[in-house]
């Protein structure tokens, strides 16, 4: 495949995106409060019409924690993902210019993208909730834009562990890539991107 600009995807692809559910010491219900709010509000949150601090209320409600208590545990929760190594790897070794495209709330934004210095490894970053859609394909667009791409758009190659998302894209006329596990990931890049070096 020759790809001429890559479009990552963030939760599991690279990282582990279950990295909210970690409960704090003396919360073991912190799992279940969490997917029971996200059952109700993540589409909101993802789009930016509910905020972190609502969020971290109903948290609050369901857990019986603090809310400072909530949002020190949510911020340490985000400091600690799991990056898959090889996908991460190559995504700061910046092998060709790229943008993360990623479905997720305002804390992503405040909080994952500056402790993690992502914005020194990608050259435009795209978040629903700032976007106001989580639409991929739109992101993805709005991504190529935002990079001044103008090739073809079947050079721009979404990685990402979704089949409907990367399908969508392909329909498109993009390229893309189902991420199924890093160890694969591993296996395919060869044939995927070649052996080229970062830019």
């Amino acid at each position: 495949m020759v790809a001429d600009v890559l479009l990552w995807d963030f939760g599991d692809t690279l990282v582990d995106e279950r990295w909210m559910r970690a409960p704090p010491v003396g919360c073991p219900t912190w799992e279940a409060a969490w997917l029971e709010v996200m059952a109700h509000s993540a589409d909101r949150w993802n789009l930016g019409a509910v905020t972190s601090t609502q969020i971290f209320d109903a948290l609050s409600v369901r857990t019986g924690m603090a809310r400072e208590q909530v949002e020190a545990h949510a911020r340490r929760c985000c400091e600690q993902l799991v990056f898959n190594e090889t996908a991460w790897r190559v995504a700061k070794e910046r092998w060709l210019p790229q943008a993360l495209v990623t479905v997720n709330p305002d804390l992503f934004t405040d909080h994952v993208v500056p402790v993690h210095g992502l914005t020194a490894v990608f050259d435009v970053i795209v978040v629903s909730s700032a976007e106001g859609t989580d639409d991929k394909s739109e992101l993805c667009d709005r991504a190529l834009t935002r990079l001044g791409y103008s090739g073809p758009r079947s050079a721009a190659l979404l990685i990402d562990n979704r089949g409907d998302l990367v399908n969508a894209w392909i329909d498109t006329g993009g390229a893309g890539y189902l991420f199924h596990n890093d160890e694969q990931f591993q296996t395919d890049l060869p044939h995927l991107l070649g052996a080229p070096g970062p830019i």
